[in-house]
């Protein structure tokens, strides 16, 4: 079977096996990336195709303003009362402009507390709760103390890591995945490329994918390149997501792609797929 085949069958068995919900766990590995800029319009792309999207701020960095979330309780506060205070599960979703919904997982001092406490373990099942409400949960993420994601289903669920062509961020992509299989074992994992052609981006994967094969018999999965595209941030600046304010920009059509092979009821290749295979 050709290399194409293979991939078309790994992508339909992938499709087949898509859990519900899908909870997905992107993971930088370039901190001067605008995450919250790449989440936001990732979710609003996936919203536009017609499915329910929450996007969970989940990381140890402050980016709490730019979700809209500073203000808002987090999941651990609503089980716990923090400050004595008794809030609901509404008081800790809220819903923006570009139509997903955001919530905070946690404040940044109880972001390593111990995945086997109770504290962690309820939290986990509120998580699971809420992600039932939802098709697709993101989660803007980051490593804990202990080289892990917070909480089990996060763990559990998908990995992307978000890298860019830049030697320091190729080899941070590559000790994150380390990390995180020296403490969950063999996996998975996706992988996007910031500012990057296609084609640049195709190369990248390449690279990176041959070794993490090589010295760690694991596959990654392309899910596509971010170009560097100035209509991204003229679109911030309005307040609207890429695909909303200049719907024919390169960045608004590789949002789109990524989109639909995160959502697998829009995955236009399953169909072709089935066919072929």
């Amino acid at each position: 079977m050709s290399n194409f085949h293979q991939d078309q069958a790994a992508g339909l068995r992938r499709i087949m096996a898509a859990p519900k919900p899908r909870v997905v766990s992107i993971i930088s590995a370039d901190i001067t990336q605008d995450q919250p800029r790449m989440m936001t319009n990732l979710a609003a792309s996936i919203f536009g195709q017609g499915s329910d999207v929450l996007v969970v701020h989940a990381s140890q960095e402050s980016r709490e303003v730019k979700y809209g979330v500073d203000k808002l309780p987090s999941l651990f506060d609503v089980i716990f009362e923090v400050n004595n205070e008794d809030f609901s599960i509404s008081d800790a979703i809220s819903n923006t402009s570009y139509g997903f919904n955001v919530a905070k997982l946690m404040q940044k001092r109880q972001f390593n507390i111990d995945m086997e406490s109770d504290e962690c373990e309820l939290t986990n099942q509120l998580f699971n709760e809420l992600a039932h409400d939802y098709e697709i949960v993101l989660v803007d993420a980051t490593l804990n103390k202990d080289n892990l994601l917070p909480l089990k289903i996060l763990n559990n669920g998908e990995i992307i890591i978000q890298l860019t062509r830049q030697p320091e961020s190729i080899t941070n992509a590559y000790t994150l995945i380390k990390q995180i299989c020296s403490e969950l074992g063999r996996r998975s994992f996706g992988i996007i490329v910031d500012n990057a052609t296609d084609a640049q981006a195709q190369i990248v994967f390449r690279n990176i994918s041959q070794v993490a094969r090589r010295f760690m018999q694991i596959e990654l999965e392309f899910f596509g390149s971010i170009p560097c595209d100035d209509h991204l941030s003229r679109a911030a600046k309005l307040g609207r997501s890429v695909i909303d304010a200049f719907p024919l920009a390169s960045a608004s059509t590789a949002f789109k792609q990524i989109a639909q092979r995160l959502d697998y009821k829009h995955d236009g290749t399953a169909i072709h797929q089935m066919a072929s295979i």
